[in-house]
């Protein structure tokens, strides 16, 4: 974006007025264009973050609710277990009622034949027990024995009786156990299948987050192909207008001087450590590479910035991504920006001297607000490496 804007800057110094002015015409144009995509890029940037957060927190409620199924089906199969635990209980205890059952029938049976026969000797009087050939003695006897085996009859009848009641509520019992398990087992079953619709539904988000995701990736590499495109049709300007230049009035008051033998010798602008080379970058998160025309300089807001040659102040202005920034020309058409400034010190039209101050060190135009100076040294269009221009 710098190189693009620089442009614009020098062609309105131009002494030739009509071919300037179609030049800045068109710069005019690259620059809304290229503003435009940038902002295109910050948006879709911000908008690849959203959709990397909401598949994080999708993500994490589907870890949460397969955790909650994983619970469930282990929860079911113990419930189940326990409802086929009852459900045999349930079979023996009826098997156990229909013993009892039986029996009871069959004693029932047996006493009614001993009711019978004892209703009939009852009914008997001697005279017919002795033309039987029964002594009267052995009648009674035996009129005594079955009213015994009847009172006995009694007591068992009594007892079975007892013990089929005992067993029906027990069955009542198995029967209401195994009702209320089985009422368990279905709302669990429901809540498993409820969680497993739930996985089933954030599968299909994350899997649509990860296409958008994808698509707003792919949608960026465009965006930045189409932004270095620019970038080269500006350029192809910078050479134009390098072509038509006239010696500027203003830059014949400059001594002379062989920026070129300058190489390797030139001062630094500001003291501190490299934080990002010249060349070719990789961006962390996309994993693409971008093309860093200068060097990222660390240094204290406020450390003074100097001039590293003499030069005319082209530009001072405020640009996306750059912050606040100024633009020298020096002699043989060579060119240096310096940007991200807290403060400048110059205006645009003034012929600084080497080591004039131009500025302070700031972090404008930056997201995170490190404080460091961009700086670039230029032929004409093309960009160079800084650290070889500068004594080591």
């Amino acid at each position: 974006m710098s190189r693009l804007l620089n442009v614009a800057a020098i062609v309105v110094l131009m002494p030739n007025v009509v071919f300037a002015e179609t030049l800045e015409e068109k710069l005019n144009r690259e620059k809304a264009v290229l503003d435009s995509l940038n902002t295109m890029l910050e948006k879709e940037r911000e908008e690849l973050s959203q959709t990397e957060m909401k598949k994080l927190t999708i993500g994490a409620r589907l870890d949460r609710i397969q955790r909650e199924e994983f619970q469930a089906r282990r929860e079911l199969r113990g419930l189940s277990e326990r409802e086929r635990s009852l459900q045999a209980r349930l079979v023996h205890t009826r098997e156990a009622l229909n013993i009892a059952e039986r029996k009871l029938e069959e004693r029932t049976d047996g006493i009614a034949d001993r009711l019978r026969q004892s209703y009939k000797l009852a009914r008997q009087n001697p005279l017919e027990i002795l033309l039987s050939g029964v002594s009267l003695g052995e009648g009674l006897r035996r009129l005594k024995y079955l009213s015994r085996v009847a009172e006995q009859d009694r007591v068992d009848m009594a007892a079975l009786a007892s013990a089929k009641e005992d067993v029906r509520k027990a069955l009542r019992v198995r029967q209401l156990q195994h009702s209320n398990q089985q009422t368990l087992v279905r709302a669990k079953e429901r809540k498993r299948q409820d969680l497993e619709k739930s996985v089933t539904r954030y599968d299909v988000e994350i899997k649509q987050l990860e296409r958008k995701e994808s698509l707003y990736r792919s949608v960026i590499r465009d965006t930045r192909k189409d932004i270095e495109t620019g970038e080269h049709r500006l350029a192809e300007l910078i050479k134009q207008i390098e072509r038509h230049r006239l010696a500027g009035r203003r830059l014949g008051e400059l001594r002379d001087v062989d920026f070129p033998g300058l190489k390797g010798r030139l001062p630094w602008p500001v003291n501190g450590r490299i934080l990002m080379k010249f060349g070719r970058v990789k961006d962390p998160e996309l994993g693409t590479w971008t093309m860093n025309r200068g060097v990222a300089i660390a240094a204290d807001a406020g450390t003074d910035v100097l001039a590293i040659a003499p030069g005319e102040v082209m530009l001072v202005d405020w640009w996306r991504g750059y912050g606040q920034l100024v633009l020298l020309r020096h002699p043989r058409g060579y060119y240096t920006l310096y940007s991200h400034l807290q403060s400048r010190s110059v205006e645009q039209g003034e012929i600084l001297n080497e080591g004039a101050l131009i500025g302070t060190v700031g972090s404008t135009g930056r997201l995170d607000g490190v404080p460091q100076l961009h700086f670039e040294i230029m032929e004409q269009e093309q960009a160079l490496n800084p650290v070889e221009w500068l004594v080591p």
